[in-house]
């Protein structure tokens, strides 16, 4: 699949995380923002920072695989920040 474009609508996954839930993640439609070539395991991999999710860079190759299982399951629901702000999820340890 062909890499995409700053403007163009991908799916992303939903990232939760047990120590920093203020960071936790719904995944759906996203929208490019940027695009750029890094370094993984020596090789230059597309990247892909979205603008639901600025920051975070998603590895193009591994995304792109997963595109028709995420439109299955997100459809038209667009990914979204879901904060669990509970102390006892944001530790940070």
């Amino acid at each position: 699949m062909e890499a995409p474009k700053p403007g163009d609508v991908v799916y992303v996954d939903t990232d939760l995380f047990v120590s920093h839930g203020a960071d936790d993640f719904r995944g759906g439609k996203a929208t490019v923002s940027a695009v750029q070539l890094q370094t993984s395991r020596g090789k230059p991999v597309t990247f892909i920072e979205v603008v639901q999710n600025p920051g975070t860079w998603y590895n193009w190759a591994v995304l792109a695989g997963k595109q028709a299982a995420l439109a299955a399951e997100f459809g038209d629901v667009w990914a979204h920040p879901d904060p669990d702000l509970r102390s006892e999820f944001n530790r940070f340890d």
